[in-house]
């Protein structure tokens, strides 16, 4: 009876031990990613999220757009300079966006205000998450959430500024072709737009 107590004793010491040394290998190996990772959105406003988090933590950009889904749908890869933060909330206001830049201690150089609605209220837990400093955040689940975010970004990677090039040429070619025939079949001439 008593040896079988320190079998099971001796079991749990090393369940316990080798859990601490995998947690500990986990911080350690968060800590050398960083936790800019970002998961991938799957939501409006998981895409909206982690452009907040990327002007959070990255360098301030040259030039910032806030507004309402009119600007949302404006996306970074569009523009030919790299330095382009859009922080539009799908349904949301532009004032949400313009507290989180007023928080910060620096801003950029350039912000687009979205005017079409102003009606709408800022979103205060957004503007209370985003302009304070998150360094305390729970340090025990990062090494998971990194994990995930590093399969997810790797199975799942943005297309670059290359790639969306590329797609903008295409379909812009594509809408040439398309007007082409519709004048062809009309009889006028084609002007390019």
């Amino acid at each position: 009876m008593r040896k079988q107590r320190g079998a099971e004793v001796r079991w749990f010491v090393r369940c316990a031990v080798g859990a601490s040394l995998m947690l500990c290998a986990a911080g350690l190996a968060a800590a050398w990613i960083g936790s800019g990772v970002q998961l991938p959105s799957a939501t409006a406003r998981d895409g909206s999220l982690i452009t907040l988090n990327r002007y959070v933590n990255e360098p301030v950009p040259d030039v910032v757009l806030v507004g309402s889904s009119l600007t949302f749908r404006l996306k970074e890869e569009y523009f030919a300079t790299p330095r382009v933060r859009n922080l539009a909330l799908a349904g949301g206001s532009p004032l949400t966006g313009l507290a989180i830049i007023a928080n910060r201690s620096r801003i950029p150089r350039i912000v687009l205000v979205e005017t079409n609605v102003l009606s709408r209220s800022m979103d205060m837990a957004l503007v209370e998450k985003y302009s304070k400093d998150d360094s305390a955040r729970a340090w025990f689940v990062r090494p998971i959430r990194s994990a995930v975010a590093l399969y997810e970004n790797w199975m799942h990677a943005p297309p670059t500024r290359e790639q969306a090039a590329q797609t903008r040429a295409r379909l812009l070619a594509l809408r040439d072709g398309v007007l082409r025939q519709g004048h062809a079949r009309a009889g006028a001439p084609h002007r390019s737009a």
